[in-house]
């Protein structure tokens, strides 16, 4: 017989870092459950948001500062890249400093970089500022879910999962048509001055949820230099996608290709050399939490191209305006809106497994419909009825799937565990970009029908290895494991069946 594992109770009371909110009667009656549901949903839904609402204004930005397609993904590409390198990093910081701290102070940083973007003057300060927007914002959403694992009973903990992926899925879906909404009223620099309110509402519910602050360690210990190396090779891989598209110089490329393999040679080095590499792989060992860290991985990609895909399309392709795309997009917002919280609470009672590969299903199908059915004559029905399966599929899958990988951790590295997670998040963002940006950056001027069918056609092939990934996503966690094991001291994720 296997030994039982430490239960997630008694190893909390081991750990110096773990607050008192794990075991009070409080942090298990419903008005505080909420209020913590609420603080990490709304701490959470700023960098998502973000990272979708300026999909509406790139082309507007694109005339506004007189740069090409190719450098307008930049604008993008730099805030993924920031985020999915920063991810990890925040997650450990939280780890180490206190899960409260960083949170706070992620959330304070984000809201003067806001203001910062919506003064910026020049396209590089612009790109600039919004990459420190990703950087701190990384530290907020790792740290929002290691509060829930740490403070969450087993048995609420996948509904709490469920809740605020799906919170941060909606936001997502959302921001495009918040981004048009704003454009219709003013400028695009509205577009950060809306966080304001959102921080501060943050912040507000934070205050009042009063989180225990844990005692830190007094030795911090992130690999920075891993971090940069995973940055440039990330800026590297985005050169060469964009490339594809034709166009760069050949020493451009060369200098890409040789920063490529110089710089993965550097991270692999440090992720095997240091005690705390930027990403944990040991969480990797768990077949289902990298299933379904693949699956969101993968998913984000269809859903991050699809809506960037969509303002070029409809205001490009077919002369359309901005208010239009918005509309559209809000095909895929409704459906989240509704079904993403009824689908968390489903995979308590269901698994995890049905509701993702369902899911991945509703994918395929509908970047099916639009590899074949696009064209400058497109129906508007039938835009609207491909977006409404996107973002159905992405309702029913996103949430269980984050509440699969979240449950699968150990408490003691929950913070290193999410940024983990949200990093792949991001990475499929960046993968997405590139083709996007390599795809539509032709020397012909505005791009044509039949590049918007190359890029589904890819996003077809992407939601079928989704839909293959959902396979081993578990049903239901059998075992837990909370005390560290391993050369890292990272511990053995949970069983599944």
């Amino acid at each position: 017989m296997p030994q039982q594992p430490p239960s997630p109770r008694s190893a909390a009371a081991k750990s110096p870092n773990t607050p008192e909110i794990t075991d009070s009667p409080a942090s298990s009656s419903a008005p505080r459950f909420w209020l913590l549901l609420v603080t990490v949903s709304l701490g959470g839904v700023v960098a998502p948001l973000n990272s979708t609402m300026l999909a509406v204004a790139l082309p507007g930005l694109r005339r506004d500062f007189g740069v090409g397609h190719a450098e307008i993904a930049w604008l993008v590409s730099a805030y993924l890249i920031a985020m999915a390198v920063a991810q990890p990093l925040g997650g450990r910081l939280g780890d180490q400093l206190g899960r409260a701290n960083v949170f706070r102070a992620g959330l304070l940083a984000f809201l003067a970089l806001s203001v910062a973007c919506a003064a910026a003057p020049t396209f590089v300060l612009l790109v600039v500022l919004r990459t420190g927007q990703a950087i701190v914002g990384a530290a907020v959403i790792p740290n929002g879910m290691a509060m829930l694992r740490e403070s969450v009973p087993p048995d609420r903990l996948g509904r709490a999962g469920g809740f605020t992926g799906s919170a941060m899925s909606i936001a997502a879906a959302t921001g495009p048509l918040l981004g048009a909404a704003l454009l219709a009223i003013g400028s695009w620099r509205l577009l950060f001055l809306i966080n304001i309110p959102l921080v501060a509402a943050a912040l507000m519910a934070f205050s009042v949820l009063a989180y225990p602050t844990a005692r830190a360690r007094h030795r911090l210990d992130v690999d920075l230099i891993g971090a940069g190396a995973l940055a440039l090779l990330l800026v590297s891989v985005t050169v060469l996608l964009n490339a594809l598209g034709g166009g760069q110089s050949t020493l451009l490329l060369a200098g890409a290709t040789a920063t490529l393999v110089f710089f993965t040679w550097v991270f692999v080095r440090r992720q095997q050399g240091v005690a705390a590499p930027v990403v944990e792989w040991n969480l990797f060992r768990n077949r289902s939490y990298a299933a379904a860290t693949l699956f969101i991985l993968l998913g984000n990609l269809v859903m991050y191209t699809a809506l960037l895909t969509i303002p070029f399309f409809i205001e490009e392709v077919q002369r359309a305006g901005s208010g239009r795309t918005g509309i559209l997009q809000s095909a895929i917002a409704m459906p989240m809106i509704v079904l993403s919280p009824i689908a968390g609470l489903l995979s308590d009672s269901l698994g995890r497994k049905p509701l993702v590969f369902a899911g991945s299903i509703l994918l395929v199908m509908s970047t099916t419909a639009l590899a074949f059915g696009i064209s400058e004559n497109s129906s508007f029905p039938f835009l609207v009825a491909c977006m409404g399966l996107l973002g159905v599929g992405m309702s029913v899958s996103f949430g269980p799937a984050s509440a699969a990988a979240i449950e699968c951790t150990a408490r003691e590295l929950a913070g290193t565990a999410a940024g983990t997670n949200s990093m792949m998040r991001y990475l499929g963002s960046i993968v997405g970009v590139g083709l996007l940006g390599a795809i539509l950056n032709t020397e012909s001027g505005l791009p044509g029908i039949g590049l918007f069918h190359l890029i589904f056609a890819v996003l077809v092939v992407m939601s079928t290895a989704a839909a293959l990934s959902a396979i081993f996503v578990h049903r239901f966690v059998t075992q837990r494991y909370d005390a560290p094991s391993g050369p890292s001291g990272s511990a053995v994720p949970a069983a599944a069946e």
